[in-house]
């Protein structure tokens, strides 16, 4: 019973998210990178910019500028360090946020029921 809740969420999993962040199936590293960020910042950690785009499971260089669009879109936030000038850090936004809180509760309610 538990296993057929897993994959039904599993099998929800891409329409949730395209119905709740316009992500398509096509894009699940930008799917990994929000959920990363989301986790991180449920255990109240910071993510360094940097470090941020290597965990996009791209290059460094295509995750680095995918983490630029999703600042541009709005989906992130890239706040300067005040110790250091620098480093910036990245966090979701809070539109990103609520969002990712509706996927959240959406597949806890698939794993739940």
């Amino acid at each position: 019973m538990a296993r057929r809740r897993i994959c039904n969420a599993l099998i929800e999993q891409p329409r949730i998210t395209e119905r709740e962040l316009g992500l398509d199936r096509y894009q699940w590293s930008e799917w990994m990178m929000l959920l990363d960020l989301y986790m991180i910042e449920q255990q109240d950690m910071e993510e360094v910019f940097r470090q941020f785009s290597r965990n996009s499971g791209r290059s460094e260089t295509t995750g680095y500028r995918r983490t630029v669009e999703m600042v541009d879109d709005g989906l992130l936030e890239r706040i300067s360090d005040p110790r250091d000038r620098r480093r910036s850090f990245i966090r979701l936004s809070d539109r990103t946020r609520a969002k990712m809180d509706k996927v959240m509760d959406s597949l806890a309610t698939l794993l739940l029921a």
